[in-house]
């Protein structure tokens, strides 16, 4: 269970990754309000604090990636069923069933079936390379993104003992 529940982590991460990707592989679409309000929201987004940014919903954001890698989002609710107190990430994780006989067994060495390990480490994998890639596209972006933006110090770094500095 504790597998599902750090995959299923591992997943929302690589989502929000992903998101960041396509917020700056698409940043010419936004004007400079739009991508200021989108990066604070993936990058500062917080319920916890009422005067930050809202953050995104990670559900839109797994929906986003799994347009383009179809059976992330199947996966994700795979994952979500067993780090859910439902029947299989309480019951079923621990516990045998006996289909012919309908009969469920309980008991020390019964749970986690093959197909659940199995499931959960296929999981595990797609979503650290679904994560590496959007990492990785998001360090190739970021430096051309950031050339892009207006200057707000000298050419040379140099700054003046007169010069006032932005605090924002």
């Amino acid at each position: 269970m504790a597998a599902a529940i750090l995959t299923r982590a591992i997943t929302e991460s690589a989502a929000l990754a992903w998101k960041l990707m396509e917020v700056l592989d698409d940043r010419r679409k936004y004007s400079p309000q739009q991508l200021n309000d989108l990066l604070m929201r993936l990058l500062v987004g917080s319920k916890k604090w009422p005067d930050f940014p809202q953050p995104f919903q990670i559900m839109t954001c797994i929906d986003l990636m799994d347009k383009k890698v179809p059976g992330v989002r199947a996966s994700y609710d795979s994952l979500s069923e067993i780090a859910h107190p439902n029947w299989l990430g309480v019951f079923g994780i621990y516990s045998k069933t006996d289909e012919t006989q309908f009969v469920t067994y309980f008991g020390r060495g019964l749970g986690g079936t093959e197909a659940n390990k199995g499931m959960i480490a296929n999981a595990m994998l797609g979503s650290l390379d679904l994560f590496q890639y959007a990492y990785n596209r998001i360090s190739d972006t970021m430096p051309k993104f950031l050339a892009e933006l207006e200057r707000i110090w000298p050419e040379d770094g140099a700054i003046d003992d007169e010069q006032e500095v932005p605090t924002d």
